[in-house]
């Protein structure tokens, strides 16, 4: 997770700021043509990049979380009940 979702969070905050660019510059002047821009395929693409970067950090790090071993104790003697 520390490494994909570093990444995939920086890849996102990326592309939602370009996409933040474009919209404020579409709102500004009315005929500046959104989606003839590459910069908004660009976006768009980078954002999901990031969010699939960011889910298989979160994934890997539930898989590696759910071992079988993990709940494995070594117990030297039993006391009580």
């Amino acid at each position: 997770m520390h490494f994909f979702g570093l990444y995939g969070t920086l890849c996102f905050m990326a592309g939602f700021a370009m996409s933040a660019y474009l919209l404020i510059s579409k709102i500004i002047d009315k005929e500046f043509a959104l989606t003839n821009r590459p910069g908004f395929y660009i976006a768009l693409t980078v954002m999901v990049i990031g969010m699939q970067l960011f889910l298989a950090g979160f994934i890997a790090e539930l898989i590696s979380r759910n071992s079988a071993s993990r709940n494995e104790y070594l117990i030297a003697e039993k006391v009580g009940l």
